[in-house]
């Protein structure tokens, strides 16, 4: 009889922790069921794997041109410098160009010469006296001025026409003798004159007879200058 309630007892015993074990396992599901909730609300990082692919791999890039990352762009051209041109005593005028279309490009420079520079200069060397590097022609110097148009014109309207010569006698003709050159030829004498034909018919009376303006005599007397400002010798000869 004592063996018989032992038994019994360990029956009991052993449902009651089989019983429990279920339990537990049942409890232990749930748990897990319930991190696995998807949605926006989850933040849960339980049975979660982490895969770190890490690649030792590496790639260096070395870029030397325009442009890093790209292919390199065509170089652009570029006007040139003229070295030699300008300064303070120089009639060269440089001018550089350049043109750029695309994949072509173009540049170029040259020299030009300033006429009216060199003939300024050809002048100052002409009339400058020799003591000065120069060679005293004066003439020639103006002669040299007297082929810019607007010189020509400035000269005969100060009435300092410009020198030239003729050639039947070999003369400098100069003033008023030069005048009169210019109206029998003015398109061979006169420089510019095509460019202003009305102005210098005009001016010269192209075509007119030539006759000289009479020359209206004066009796009155002749004194020096000394006599005119000397106040003594202008009332010794008013005194009758």
């Amino acid at each position: 009889m004592h063996k018989h309630s032992l038994l019994s007892d360990k029956k009991k015993q052993l449902y009651s922790f089989c019983v429990k074990t279920i339990i537990f396992v049942a409890l232990l599901g749930t748990s897990v069921g319930a991190g696995d909730v998807t949605g926006d609300f989850s933040t849960s990082n339980e049975n979660s794997t982490v895969d770190s692919n890490n690649s030792d791999e590496t790639v260096t890039n070395n870029y030397n041109a325009t442009g890093a990352g790209s292919a390199a762009p065509v170089m652009s051209a570029i006007a040139p410098t003229m070295m030699g041109g300008g300064g303070n005593d120089s009639c060269l005028l440089p001018s550089s160009t350049g043109i750029q279309v695309s994949i072509i490009g173009i540049s170029r420079g040259a020299m030009e010469q300033d006429e009216a520079c060199n003939r300024r200069k050809n002048a100052r060397l002409l009339g400058a006296p020799q003591q000065v590097g120069g060679l005293g022609l004066q003439v020639s110097a103006i002669s040299i001025l007297c082929q810019d148009p607007v010189v020509f014109r400035s000269m005969m309207l100060a009435n300092t026409p410009c020198p030239i010569n003729d050639s039947k006698t070999g003369k400098l003709l100069m003033g008023k003798a030069a005048i009169k050159k210019y109206r029998e030829s003015p398109a061979l004498y006169i420089v510019g004159y095509e460019e202003d034909v009305e102005f210098w018919n005009a001016l010269l009376r192209v075509g007119e007879e030539d006759i000289d303006e009479e020359t209206v005599e004066d009796n009155t007397p002749k004194l020096s200058l000394s006599e005119r400002f000397r106040s003594s010798k202008r009332r010794v000869a008013t005194t009758p």
